[in-house]
């Protein structure tokens, strides 16, 4: 990988329909451009990319949706609060969607998207497990009623992801709309209600290079069992200072480097 480093776009709390579709759509289409003109192999959507319930929320996303079809290369979507505005089934189907959680290879690393929403204040878990999971809300002033929770089906299909990313000698990096570190949030934003289930699963890899979020509307950082923790910061808040609406990763083998939408470097981290 060295001498062809990976470059993938990434852009998060797009928050679609909170303000002037007009403005939004030519700034999107400006990401579109800065992604293209950059060679980016792929774009990660980290969630929240609509706002408004019910009726508004599903007319927000075939508007959101329509705009981001115009991007002629891939891009992958991860499921965040807002976007279950709009039923699950709708969102999959407008995302072109099979599984709200899935897994993509390229250059060596495994991309593994998790949903975060999985157990949520409307979901109705049928096993203990899960249902402790749900509970979290009532226990943890962390575990607020606008996120949610990875539940056993989903776990028991990551730690498979993660043995087989192992085996085949892939580096892997993971994108959750929610944050898993207290370092990468705050308590009115919260964090994946099992959060700490999660993490103490993913310490047991040496192989995991990065885990992007969202969520939180502004940037953080934290390295903890050799994992970077990145929250990214919001398309919503592109028109107040530091002026970000997207942006664009590069990794080779020796580090990963994060770039705004004018190709200025905020932040070089080395791997192993």
């Amino acid at each position: 990988m060295a001498d062809n480093p990976l470059k993938f776009g990434i852009i998060s709390d797009i928050h679609y329909g909170n303000g002037n579709r007009t403005a939004e759509k030519s700034d999107l289409r400006a990401c579109f451009d800065f992604w293209q003109k950059n060679n980016a192999a792929f774009t990660v959507q980290l969630g929240d990319l609509i706002d408004g319930k019910g009726p508004e929320a599903e007319e927000n996303l075939v508007a959101a949706t329509a705009v981001l079809r115009e991007y002629p290369d891939t891009l992958y979507h991860v499921a965040g609060n807002h976007c279950l505005g709009a039923p699950l089934d709708r969102y999959l189907e407008e995302t072109a969607l099979l599984s709200p959680y899935y897994t993509f290879s390229t250059h060596g690393i495994r991309f593994i998207v998790l949903h975060g929403m999985d157990i949520n204040p409307e979901t109705n878990p049928d096993s203990d497990p899960d249902r402790s999971r749900k509970n979290l809300v009532m226990s943890d002033p962390w575990a607020n009623l606008y996120c949610g929770a990875i539940g056993q089906i989903q776990i028991n299909w990551l730690v498979q992801q993660l043995d087989e990313a192992l085996k085949a000698g892939e580096k892997v990096i993971l994108f959750c709309h929610f944050p898993l570190l207290k370092e990468t949030s705050d308590e009115p934003h919260g964090l994946l209600w099992n959060h700490d289930e999660i993490t103490d699963v993913l310490r047991h890899y040496q192989n995991i290079v990065a885990c992007f979020t969202g969520h939180l509307h502004r940037s953080a950082y934290f390295k903890r069992y050799g994992i970077h923790f990145m929250t990214m910061a919001p398309f919503i808040k592109r028109n107040e200072p530091p002026h970000y609406t997207c942006g664009m990763i590069e990794i080779d083998d020796s580090s990963l480097r994060i770039y705004d939408q004018n190709m200025n470097e905020l932040q070089t981290l080395k791997i192993a």
